[in-house]
């Protein structure tokens, strides 16, 4: 069980206090800073972060409503997604992000621009080696879309799913090449919703999901 206390797997982000430290953590557990199964106790993370044991409960809480924690006896600790967890959420995702990418071609097709914008953002941030920046964008792209629908509530569970895919995000990082062909999945999306077919940007959209199962890392495996 890795626990806060390894120090050598948890190189130090800041030793001033954190302003957000809901989001600092999070970004931790997202980029796999923080690997799945880390215990994660009150006074380590708040000697790390430079805060009292207060706001650290209370982000900590936070984490466990968006899902990317679970208690663990008196601790939390960060999930460990099985493959079939991984296979239900991509499945709830795809039926989503297909309905959001017909009704986006349907009611703003102008937002290609955007999309394209992000993509050309997403190609730099891979070029210049920031992973945190690639996903930040990733998440970016498929909220652009996610608005783009004109569906409030859709929307609304599209958020909800967001930062357990930024999770997943994470580990499919580990693939060789995955980042790169994430541009050009996405590319692909972008070019049906500029062309008005919604059926194909919808087909593309739920090639791009189900990639993420055919290719799970193999570090996705059941906890003991």
């Amino acid at each position: 069980m890795t626990t806060m206390d390894d120090e050598a797997a948890f190189p130090d982000v800041t030793a001033t206090r954190c302003p957000d430290l809901h989001a600092a953590i999070r970004a931790e557990i997202t980029s796999l800073r923080l690997p799945p199964g880390t215990q994660l106790q009150e006074v380590a993370l708040g000697h790390r972060f430079g805060v009292s044991r207060t706001p650290v409960r209370e982000a900590l809480q936070r984490l466990l409503r968006d899902g990317l924690v679970e208690r663990f006896g008196r601790f939390y600790r960060v999930i460990r997604l099985t493959g079939e967890e991984v296979r239900e959420f991509c499945e709830l995702r795809e039926a989503l992000e297909c309905m959001a990418v017909t009704l986006a071609v349907r009611r703003e097709p102008g937002c290609a621009a955007d999309l394209e914008a992000l993509i050309r953002a997403q190609r730099a941030a891979l070029a210049r080696g920031d992973l945190d920046a690639f996903n930040d964008l990733d998440g970016a792209f498929h909220l652009r879309i996610g608005h783009a629908a004109g569906n409030r509530a859709l929307l609304r569970q599209l958020e909800t799913l967001h930062d357990k895919a930024c999770l997943v995000r994470g580990m499919e990082q580990r693939r060789p090449y995955w980042s790169g062909r994430v541009a050009e999945e996405h590319g692909r999306i972008v070019d049906a919703i500029g062309r008005g077919d919604a059926a194909i940007a919808a087909a593309e959209m739920r090639y791009h999901i189900r990639s993420v199962i055919a290719l799970r890392p193999a570090g996705w495996a059941a906890p003991p």
